[in-house]
Parts: C-alpha cells; structure tokens; sequence
C-alpha cells in the first residue's frame, strides 16, 4: 500500500498543462509577428488603468488563480512554495506581456500582469493556507489509495483533468472526434454505396472508439479493479455535467442540445458494452486495448471528409466572437494534443509494467 505521506509529482504536471494552456492564449494565433520599433520595456511604465476591459482583466486573474495554486504545492515547505508560485506565475505573465509586443492582434499591457499576479496571489495563498493543506493531505490520500504508484499516474490524472478542457466546447457532441458542419451540404467521395451509413460509421466508431479510450486511460491506472465502475461512472456523469454547464453559459437557447447527438449516442452504447468487457482483462490488455483505441479514433479523424466552417458554428454561441475564437483554437489545440500525450503516458505505465517481476503480484 502507498503510503499517504509519499510525494507526488501530481502539482507539477498540473502547472506544466496550465503554463501551456496560458501560452497558447496569450500568442494565438501565433502568426504575423511584427516590431513596432517603440521602446521594449515601455508597456511596464504605461499609466493605470491602460487597455482596461472588464472580462479580459478578469479571464487574465481567473486563468493564474489554478496556475498559482498548483505552483505553490511543487515544494515540500509551504512558504516556498508561496514565493516560488509569484515568482514563477511574474515570470510567466512578464513573457508573455513582452512576447505579445511583436503581435499585432495583442496589446503588451502592466495591468494584465497585475491582473496576473493578482490570480496567482490569491491561488498561491489559497494553496498555502491550513484549510487546503489538509483538503491537500486528503487528495494525496485519495491519489494514493485509487491509483496506482509512480509518476505515470500521477501525469495520467493530470491528463483526465486536462481531457475535460477539452469537453468546454458544447457546440462538439459529448465525445465525439468529428463534427457535422452546418450550412450547405458539402460534397465527398464515400467508399460506400450509402454515403449516409459512412458517415453514421465514422462518426459513431469515433465516439465509441473515444469513449473506450478515455475509460481504458482510467481504468488501467486504478490500483484495485473494485473502483472500475465508481471510476467509470464519476467519469461519465462530471462529462455531461461539464456539457450541460458549458451550453448553457455559451450556447443560445435554440442550440442547448447541440452536444447531443443520436449518432454519437449510438456508439457511446456499444464502447459501454466494450469497455465493461475490457476491464474483465488484466492491466497489460487494458493498457494495449487503450492504444490501440487512440490510434483508431485519429484514423477516424483523419479520413473524416467533411469540415466545419468557424463562421457558421460560432453563431450557435452568445459570447463575442473574438472571445470564442480564442476558446474554440484553445480547445482544438487541447484535443489534438491529448491523444499524443495519453500515449506518451500508456507506454511509459506499459513499459513499467513488462518490466515489473510476475510473481507476487495479483
């Protein structure tokens, strides 16, 4: 058994995926650079407020508070990781700031590194105070009894967290890995004589084949087989919360059930069927099983004909667009890393686990 005590690489990773997701929101869409020739320092003596817009001054707090939190549990001594997490989350928001100068679509603002650092503050005190350090204590516990040990797992919880950014967008089904694009009808060549079971096929195997992933990912890193359905369905049940929270923030009224899909449906059915048969099977097959699920459902996306234009989805959502656009690239991005990184993460616990002695093991 793990012990409670024992360290955990766990806030580490969590800060490496939010240093990534705030880099990719700070520089997208990453082209056009460009220098003003304006001195390079000068955005630091602006005069206050400069460039001030209430949602983007509160976006700019908001996305540091997880970020400064996660940075403050990397070292064992709580004051450390006080000041570590301002130094850090400074250094951060300081690149940024200076990076966005050669953006044309950017403003290089001081108030967003307040703004920043104001987050991080906040995160970073919240983290340190006596009431999270025991909420900390009873996580690490959890981590320690419902996972396995070693530092795959603790990036693979990492990674659930990271795949359910990936779910914000409501206008995408509920694990789905393609998307019916609105407007007119495109054309496409369909290896099949009935174009329309092609595309139920693929977009159906994409959702069950995304659904198997997702739940082998899971599965295969629990440290007992009893916590396989508790795991399974917590997974289910925060995933079509996340949905229903999401379209009602984002999405008009008309569009709310734009996430449900009847096609999608019919694939989620038949990866239930496959994943509670899968996880009959020892860790190695689940481990395989989850590969090669990833594998098949970037097949399907790639061999997916039609395509969705930005326009006509964005007009599904209330917020601005400018906004959207920013979270729709953020989300995309996310989706396509995901597979790559849950990967990486599989064959390291695989490795782990051939080179792991049989005997005495259950």
């Amino acid at each position: 058994m793990l012990s409670p005590s024992s360290s955990s690489r766990l806030p580490a990773h969590v800060a490496l995926l939010m240093l990534a997701v705030i880099v990719f929101t700070s520089f997208y869409p990453f082209s056009d650079w460009s220098y003003s020739g304006r001195p390079l320092f000068e955005f630091l003596f602006y005069p206050l407020p400069y460039y001030f817009r209430l949602f983007d001054n509160l976006v700019n707090c908001l996305i540091y508070i997880p970020y400064g939190f996660a940075l403050a549990l990397v070292p064992r001594r709580h004051w450390l990781g006080w000041l570590w997490a301002l130094a850090a989350a400074g250094a951060t928001s300081f690149c940024v700031e200076f990076g966005q100068q050669f953006l044309p679509t950017r403003v290089a603002s001081n108030l967003d590194i307040a703004y920043n650092l104001a987050g991080a503050f906040a995160g970073a005190t919240l983290a340190v105070s006596p009431f999270t350090v025991r909420a900390w204590r009873h996580v690490r516990d959890w981590r320690a009894e419902w996972f396995a040990a070693g530092a795959p797992a603790d990036y693979a919880v990492a990674l659930v967290v990271l795949w359910f950014v990936t779910q914000l967008n409501p206008s995408v089904p509920i694990f789905g890995v393609v998307v019916r694009p609105i407007g007119l009808p495109q054309p496409f060549v369909s290896p099949l004589d009935n174009p329309v079971l092609f595309l139920f096929l693929l977009e159906a195997g994409g959702a069950m084949l995304h659904l198997i992933a997702l739940l082998l990912f899971v599965t295969c890193f629990l440290r007992h087989r009893r916590y396989t359905a508790r795991a399974v369905g917590g997974v289910i049940l925060l995933a079509l919360l996340l949905k229903l929270l999401a379209a009602g923030a984002l999405l008009k009224p008309f569009a709310f059930f734009e996430w449900f899909d009847l096609n999608v449906m019919a694939g989620l059915s038949s990866g239930f069927l496959l994943v509670w048969a899968i996880t009959r099977l020892g860790r190695i097959t689940q481990t395989l099983c989850a590969l090669l699920a990833l594998v098949a459902s970037q097949m399907v996306v790639a061999i997916w004909p039609l395509r969705a234009n930005t326009q006509d989805m964005l007009g599904l959502f209330r917020w601005g667009y400018g906004h959207l656009e920013n979270m729709g690239a953020l989300v995309e991005f996310l989706s396509h890393l995901w597979p790559w990184a849950a990967g990486v993460c599989l064959l390291a616990s695989l490795l782990r686990e051939l080179r792991r002695p049989r005997s005495g093991h259950p």
